[in-house]
């Protein structure tokens, strides 16, 4: 259902310099203080990120295969084994924030693709995931709070909301069917939503993968070095920005959810229509102010040294 945060308001002006909402180059991050912890973060596109440090892969959101806006309405869910490969191999754990084909819908290819990688999710998401033929040993459904130790990482899920889309969150399937899976993308249910906090070698980065948030689980957290806060369907959740500037303070933010996930990766990447870059900027100002946050615009694919 997450197709509604590409189609919600107008598409953005024509003038718009994808080139700067969209860099080509990758580098370190710019911690303001301290050494690089030795790793990698790769932006995969939508939502999607892999972290590698010492040897340990975890990703979150993994989506790669990106079909048509045709194919999602129309046809059953088909991954592309060959990107999932390209990206997703050698993973020790998956973390899906929740089931929304965009979020989730690769899941299946990656647990074939990375044999030992546990699947942690919602109650939705693991069983959608048992009935696509993961094992059910390797599914792990998750608690708001419950922290999961994979190798050098510590994940802890944080209970959060989707964005908000007037009208078309009425037909937002939530649970799923009785029995079977949805026949199309579009139909995939969304199930409990989580935000992550994610600490490793003494760095913290909260991902925001969708753009609601819930106040009690949000007011209990810390400070982070990284926020990554999802830009698709944020309009409908008041001060989004600022609310998790307030309580997170964080050094830098990197934006996501904010590229057109209709186009194929054999593509340039282009902003989605709900982007409203101009505001996004000035939000993003508004957190270099109050918190001096800086703002990082990751590239699609190409890691990043943390």
């Amino acid at each position: 259902m997450c197709i509604v945060c590409a189609f919600a308001v107008p598409a953005p002006p024509s003038d718009l310099a994808v080139d700067r909402i969209f860099p080509t180059e990758a580098s370190a991050l710019p911690w303001p203080e301290g050494a690089p912890i030795g790793g990698s973060l790769v932006w995969t596109g939508v939502a999607g990120f892999v972290f590698e440090v010492a040897g340990t892969r975890i990703a979150f959101d993994p989506f790669v295969s990106r079909p048509g806006l045709f194919a999602t309405l129309a046809r059953r869910a088909r991954s592309d084994d060959a990107a999932v490969v390209t990206s997703f191999s050698g993973l020790d754990a998956v973390f899906v924030g929740h089931t929304h084909y965009d979020h989730a819908m690769d899941v299946p290819s990656i647990a074939a693709a990375s044999p030992h990688a546990t699947i942690n999710g919602s109650r939705v998401t693991t069983e959608m995931m048992r009935r696509l033929g993961v094992g059910a040993g390797r599914c792990c459904t998750v608690e708001d709070g419950r922290v999961v130790e994979v190798g050098p990482f510590r994940v802890e899920p944080i209970a959060s909301a989707h964005g908000h889309v007037p009208i078309v969150h009425w037909i937002d399937r939530v649970e799923l069917p009785r029995e079977g899976v949805p026949r199309t993308p579009f139909r995939w249910p969304r199930g409990d939503v989580f935000a992550w906090r994610v600490e490793v070698g003494g760095r913290s980065f909260h991902l925001q993968g969708s753009a609601g948030l819930t106040e009690a689980p949000l007011a209990r957290q810390r400070p982070c070095d990284v926020l990554v806060a999802c830009l698709a369907a944020r309009r409908g959740t008041p001060d989004y920005l600022a609310r998790l500037g307030a309580t997170l303070r964080p050094a830098l933010l990197l934006p996501c959810h904010h590229d057109d996930f209709f186009r194929p990766l054999s593509e340039p990447a282009a902003p989605i229509a709900t982007l409203r870059w101009g505001a996004f900027r000035e939000e993003a100002a508004a957190l270099a102010t109050a918190h001096g946050t800086r703002l990082v615009l990751p590239p699609r694919m190409r890691p990043l040294a943390i």
